[in-house]
């Protein structure tokens, strides 16, 4: 299900159920929107690489807006694959050496057998497993014990030491109240830090605050309301979905079309801007009749 919403005025645009997502049909849906006359200011995505095209094609002169929860998810999934890579390599360390055949006493000194912070290789890499979700979690968000179990990790793995400064870097780009030159200012200082460059995976996650792609972050800073997100096509997105798994009669795509089309017109029905005429009230009858024969 394609689908163009107005977050704003909280209202469903346009809407195209198709049977796979492509550039073809994501065409399609732009060039509908343009027939209808509408005038679009800023396009806010996910990122998606048939938005970009169709948008150059159609609408080359829109402000592009990236959402800002896929940009951080992405860091995000940078940032835990890092930890990740840090958690196996601890644990190969706990499986070196040959198996101790049972029965056979073991060979290594007493003071030698229990670990300088008391834990084990394999338990170290269980404990940075358990916790390293921390690691991408805003500074707000964490409790004393969270900040007790990152310091844990940063004693134990020292390799994880620079991951808690670039998150917290990085949200500072989005935090709100700054404007667009100080962002800009604060993702130089971090682009041009020699240790997240030299970092294998901080390095990638910097990929993603290119010079380019950062202006599409911060369109929002604009002077008027600019959404950051997608979140209300996602939503309205999730409702329709909702909508058609209820009801196992639709399963064509006219039917689904007509159901969608009635909930679009049951939700314009209660904007307070909208202005009923004559014309419509055999509609408004007919979406009556269908619903008292589907009750």
């Amino acid at each position: 299900m394609l689908f163009a919403t107005a977050p704003l005025n909280d209202f469903t645009v346009s809407f195209k159920p198709v049977e796979r997502n492509d550039q073809e049909q994501m065409d399609m849906l732009l060039q509908g929107l343009t027939d209808r006359g509408l005038a679009v200011r800023v396009a806010i995505t996910d990122g998606s690489p048939l938005d970009k095209d169709s948008r150059q094609r159609d609408w080359a002169d829109v402000e592009h807006q990236l959402c800002l929860v896929h940009v951080i998810k992405e860091v995000n999934k940078l940032m835990l694959d890092g930890g990740r890579t840090v958690k196996n390599r601890i644990k190969r360390q706990g499986n070196t050496g040959r198996k101790r055949r049972p029965g056979r006493p073991r060979k290594t000194a007493p003071h030698q057998r229990q670990p300088r912070n008391g834990m084990s290789k394999k338990a170290q890499a269980t404990f940075i497993g358990d916790h390293q979700s921390l690691i991408g979690r805003t500074h707000e968000d964490l409790s004393a014990q969270d900040k007790d179990d990152l310091a844990g990790m940063v004693e134990t793995a020292p390799a994880l030491t620079l991951f808690r400064p670039f998150t917290r870097q990085f949200d500072r780009r989005f935090e709100k109240g700054i404007t667009k030159p100080c962002a800009r200012y604060r993702r130089t200082q971090m682009v041009n830090h020699p240790a997240y460059q030299a970092h294998p995976f901080l390095a990638k996650a910097l990929k993603k605050l290119a010079n380019d792609r950062f202006e599409k972050m911060i369109v929002f800073r604009r002077g008027d309301t600019v959404e950051r997100t997608n979140h209300h096509v996602e939503r309205n997105n999730r409702v329709f979905r909702m909508l058609h798994k209820t009801r196992d009669k639709r399963r064509k795509n006219h039917t689904i079309e007509k159901a969608l089309d009635l909930e679009v017109y049951a939700r314009m029905l209660t904007r307070p801007l909208y202005q009923p005429s004559s014309v419509e009230v055999p509609i408004l009858l007919q979406k009556k009749s269908i619903q008292k024969m589907a009750a």
